[in-house]
This record gives structure tokens, C-alpha cells and sequence, in this order.
């Protein structure tokens, strides 16, 4: 079993390219936006429709993991993935980019759900926030080289985003063949597939859809947050007085302390939460109060605008809280067993992520609307924020109404 760490590793690796796929265009959007003519709004829209594609594709991808084997399908997966950044880079529309970010969104579906099930059969109860949360964790990976990485190589080393969007795409297509390579659906002699993967009796099932709300809580919050990060930055940059190229390098840095928060934090409490459950605290109770502190942050983010100290302090906080959606794929997995849990977080996912992408769509209309200063780019971000507070208060309330009509009954498996 000692191959579980190499799962981790190259389901990591994976779910970089799928955390790249859904931010490619953040870090550069200065870039996209200048050259095709695209507001707020419109940049809104191009994050939504990404996530639209991407819930609605969660169930698919969920069931075929589980019927086939997690190795044949995150390999598809992946190159697609590939695929579809080319296709971005050819864009030459807001119409094309549309096209491509469904196709995207549609393509970074599959990895998440699929790497979760997996290794819920490659890692026991006792190891299992670890091991989820660290995978979870990885995903910041892929965020950092799109706000930073990618907006250096368009500067200073391609001739614009669109050559650095395909120099990218190519290393995502060499990820997939690693991948193919060393990924295995589960240990030998372990059950790998399963005929039924899901059984419409869960669709009545209250604690299924307890964490559904609570996980929503969390992809609502990063919907808001992950794609207005680097241009938030950059705009207080520019309110400065700094020219548009350094003012995007320099929120690329910025951003780089959310990141650390989800790389540091996120696996920390994971391993935590393993020790938790031992004691009788639940993972879900644990990510219930997560999202609170999450609603919190939100309300205390333009406190940062004065002081990039301050702002990388709650920057860093953020990367920790709202990214601990993988204690509620923890306890999914323990609930409805690992031959089950790609097809069940594909379910679960479907509704919490188009529950983000109604938020982001939201948010970016809301925060042109509720500007009381026009022409002050900073204030659209005071409507922006609102809504990631709105979204966390209420799934983390709704959630934790149902946590407790369902006390009790949590049950956590030890196989």
C-alpha cells in the first residue's frame, strides 16, 4: 500500500491541470480584457459559464470513474483538458472565448470527482482528511501558475496570453501521460468499479444533502474569491499609480499568499480532523465552522484596500478557510463508501458548483450595480464580496439545521 503516496502524488499533479484549466484566464485578464474590449461583466460571464459547463459535466464523469476505473477516465479527462486551452488561445471573439471556457469547463470536470474516489480506496478512515485535503490542497498549484507564472511568460517570454496559453496546454498534455502512466484505480485485489454506483434512495437521504449545503458554502466563496483575486489586487495596484504590467505582476505575488494559506492551512486541518473524528467531532462540524469564518473574511476584506499588509494577511486566511471543501469529501466517502463516492461527489458537486457559478454571475452585475462611486473600480468589489457573504451565512445556517436533525446517524466506515 505504500503506492498510495505515488496516487496522491500524480492525482495531485492532475488536479493541477484542472485548477489551471479553470483559472488560465485570471492572471491575464488585464490582457484578454484590453485586447478583445471586456468588462466586468463580461469577465464574469466567462468564469460562470466555465462553471456551468463544469457542474453539469460532475455526474458523467462521477459514474463513468466508478463503472470503468479512475486511471482511463482522468487520462481523458486531462488531454482534453489540453485541448480545449488551445482552443482558448485561438480565440478571437468574446463569443470563441465563451465556447472554449464550456469546453474547458466541461473537460476539468473530470478530474476532481475521479481522484476522489480513488483515493478514498488507496487511503484508509485514519489517513483520509490527510490525504484529501492535501489533494484539495493542490489545486492552488495550478491557481498560482495562472496568476503568476502565466502573465510572466506572456510579458517576458511569449509575445502575448496567447502564446503563454498554449506553452501551458502543452505541459497539461505531458501531465496526462504521466498520469496514464502511474495511476491506478485502486490497490490489487481491491474492488475498483462498481456496477451500480448510485442508488436513487440517496436522493431522500437528509445527511447527503446536509453536505451538499455545506460544501456549496465553500465553492460559493471560492467562486467569488478565485477569479476577482488578481484583479482585485491588481486594480489597488493601479489605484496607486503603477503602470498595468507591474501592477499585474505584482498581484500575481500578492495572490501568492492565498495560496500559501491553501498549501500550508488546508493540509494541516485535514490531519487534524483525522485526530477530530477519533474524539467524536465530525468533518462535517468541522467545515460548517470554516464557511462562518469564510462569511467573516469576506467582511473584513476591503479593510485591506489601505494596507497590502493587512490584505495579505486576510489573503492568506481565505486560502486556508475556503478551501476545505475535502473534510466534506472525507466524510462522503465515509458514509457511502469509496466504490461509491466519485458517483455521489459527482452528484453532490453538480449542485454546489452551479450554485458558484450563479454566485459569480452574480457577483460581477452586482458589483457594477451597488457602486455609489462610478469610475471607482475598487468600490464594484464592496457588491462583489456581499455576495460571498450572503452565500456562506446561508448554506452554513441551512447546513447546520440539518447537521442537527440528523445527529445521530453519522456513521463513519472503517474500511
Amino acid at each position: 500500500m505504500a503506492y498510495r503516496w505515488v496516487i496522491l502524488i500524480f492525482g495531485m499533479l492532475a488536479y493541477t491541470t484542472s485548477y489551471f484549466a479553470r483559472s488560465n484566464y485570471t492572471g491575464i485578464a488585464k490582457f484578454v480584457s484590453a485586447d478583445l474590449g471586456l468588462d466586468k461583466s463580461m469577465l464574469g460571464a466567462m468564469g460562470s459559464v466555465f462553471f456551468y459547463a463544469y457542474a453539469l459535466a460532475q455526474m458523467p464523469w462521477g459514474v463513468s470513474s466508478d463503472r470503468w476505473g479512475s486511471r482511463k477516465v482522468v487520462g481523458l479527462a486531462i488531454f482534453f483538458t489540453s485541448a480545449t486551452l488551445f482552443g482558448f488561445a485561438t480565440s478571437a471573439s468574446y463569443n470563441q472565448l465563451l465556447f472554449w471556457r464550456i469546453m474547458n469547463g466541461v473537460a476539468a470536470a473530470g478530474v476532481y470527482v475521479v481522484m476522489a474516489g480513488a483515493l478514498s480506496r488507496w487511503f484508509s478512515p485514519a489517513e483520509r482528511g490527510l490525504s484529501q485535503t492535501a489533494f484539495g490542497a493542490s489545486g492552488a498549484v495550478g491557481e498560482g501558475v495562472a496568476n503568476l507564472i502565466v502573465p510572466y511568460v506572456a510579458i517576458n517570454i511569449a509575445s502575448g496570453w496567447r502564446q503563454s496559453t498554449d506553452i501551458m496546454a502543452a505541459a497539461v498534455a505531458l501531465i496526462g501521460i504521466a498520469c496514464v502512466v502511474f495511476l491506478r484505480s485502486a490497490p490489487q485485489g481491491h474492488q475498483a468499479t462498481e456496477r451500480r454506483p448510485f442508488d436513487r434512495s440517496m436522493l431522500t437521504n437528509m445527511q447527503l444533502w446536509g453536505f451538499i449545503l455545506v460544501y456549496s458554502g465553500f465553492i460559493v466563496s471560492l467562486r467569488i474569491f478565485g477569479p476577482w483575486l488578481a484583479f482585485y489586487a491588481a486594480d489597488i495596484y493601479i489605484s496607486r499609480g503603477m503602470p498595468l504590467g507591474q501592477a499585474v505582476i505584482a498581484a500575481g505575488v500578492l495572490s501568492m499568499l492565498y495560496l500559501l494559506g491553501r498549501v500550508i492551512g488546508v493540509p494541516a486541518v485535514g490531519f487534524i480532523s483525522d485526530r477530530l473524528v477519533e474524539r467524536g467531532i465530525s468533518r462535517n462540524t468541522l467545515a460548517i465552522g470554516f464557511v462562518l469564518l469564510t462569511a467573516v473574511l469576506f467582511e473584513l476584506l476591503p479593510m485591506g484596500i489601505k494596507s497590502t499588509t493587512i490584505l495579505g494577511i486576510l489573503f492568506f486566511l481565505m486560502g486556508v478557510s475556503m478551501n476545505l471543501y475535502p473534510l466534506i469529501t472525507a466524510a462522503l466517502s465515509e458514509t457511502f463508501g469509496p466504490q461509491k463516492t466519485s458517483s455521489v461527489m459527482g452528484f453532490l458537486n453538480t449542485f454546489a458548483q452551479l450554485a458558484g457559478a450563479t454566485a459569480l454571475l452574480l457577483s460581477g452585475f452586482l458589483g457594477i450595480a451597488l457602486n455609489s462611486a462610478p469610475g471607482n473600480a475598487l468600490e464594484e468589489y464592496r457588491g462583489i464580496w456581499l455576495v460571498g457573504v450572503v452565500g456562506c451565512l446561508f448554506t452554513a445556517s441551512v447546513g447546520t439545521v440539518i447537521t442537527f436533525l440528523v445527529r445521530g446517524h453519522y456513521k463513519v466506515r472503517t474500511v
